[in-house]
């Protein structure tokens, strides 16, 4: 059977990519054309390039598939509305959906974000039945991710099309060349984090994701969402952990929320101005001080999603940084 894995050279699509050929698909890998695939190179692929834009690079992409797993988006929080963001993560699941109904294929896989549901607190954590509130984000991306969701779950109820969303938290795990969600983890660790927030996370390794991914080819329910996470931390607690697996002592303060909040709104208004991309905006701060636990029990039961430890998971990474010059 051949999956088309979209996004393949992100550290989730590239370990997606891993874990398939480990289950005995074919994949054939999708990446913008002149992208540096260095994350996916030794690897029994059939690497394609195209624009998920383009209808007809799509159509070419899908051909001869069974499976599509859509792992491409855009994840710009900065500038925080873009048309842009809507065409990659709204219309382009569009197309693809059109392009894999008409190669018949089996399942449709949706990377979504845990975003998608309402968080809760470590004693009352998000749920797949909690209700979304993108009134707290107010960010392009997080409405996009939700719309696309929504539309995949309508295509099923009304046209009975095999579509299942994975909803990931906070990953962290190898293959992070951006480096994405790991940024603040590296950040730490070259010693250049002025402080913690008050806020926590649900943290999880990519490669348990990954698992869950291409578990749902054949196990779940289609038309239904799985909250793909493991532990629920403070930034505290997470950055303990880091500091703990790289064996350096954690000096870092709290900070209290008012003084997060307005390092935000001052990066915002400067990010105006210059037209640059803030360290810290005022959104990203509101954030920063969320408490946005989730409950991922669906996706380990139905999904069979492994719970590797996050310790686990920051050395994996920290680990793959070395290797790769990101950390001496």
């Amino acid at each position: 059977m051949k999956v088309l894995i979209t996004g393949a050279d992100g550290m989730l699509g590239s370990s997606i990519c891993r874990e398939a050929l480990k289950q005995g698909y074919s994949v054939r890998a999708m990446v913008l054309p002149d992208r540096k695939t260095t994350v996916l190179d030794g690897l029994d692929i059939e690497l394609v390039q195209g624009n998920l834009l383009d209808e007809v690079a799509v159509a070419k992409a899908v051909e001869g598939c069974d499976y599509i797993i859509n792992v491409a988006a855009s994840t710009q929080i900065w500038p925080r509305r873009s048309p842009f963001i809507w065409k990659v993560n709204y219309e382009a699941v569009k197309g693809l959906v059109e392009a894999g109904k008409r190669n018949n294929i089996k399942r449709f896989v949706q990377i979504g974000s845990a975003s998608s549901f309402g968080h809760g607190t470590k004693e009352q954590p998000g749920n797949e039945h909690t209700p979304y509130n993108g009134e707290a984000y107010n960010m392009d991306y997080i409405d996009s991710k939700y719309q696309a969701q929504q539309y995949l779950l309508n295509e099923f109820k009304t046209k009975g099309f095999n579509a299942i969303v994975v909803n990931p938290t906070y990953m962290i795990g190898p293959f992070d060349s951006g480096p994405s969600s790991g940024k603040m983890m590296l950040t730490l660790l070259k010693g250049s984090l002025p402080g913690y927030s008050s806020g926590s996370k649900n943290f999880v390794y990519s490669l348990d994701v990954a698992v869950a991914a291409v578990n749902a080819l054949t196990l779940g329910k289609v038309g239904e969402c799985y909250i793909a996470g493991n532990e629920n931390l403070s930034f505290e607690e997470f950055f303990r952990k880091v500091c703990s697996v790289n064996n350096i002592p954690f000096k870092l303060k709290k900070l209290p929320d008012f003084v997060v909040l307005l390092v935000g709104f001052s990066g915002s208004i400067w990010a105006k101005i210059t037209q640059k991309h803030p360290k810290l905006g005022y959104n990203m701060a509101k954030q920063a001080i969320m408490t946005q636990c989730f409950d991922a029990s669906k996706s380990r039961e139905e999904l069979n999603m492994p719970t590797t430890p996050i310790n686990v998971a920051i050395d994996s990474c920290i680990q793959w940084w070395k290797e790769n010059k990101y950390l001496s």
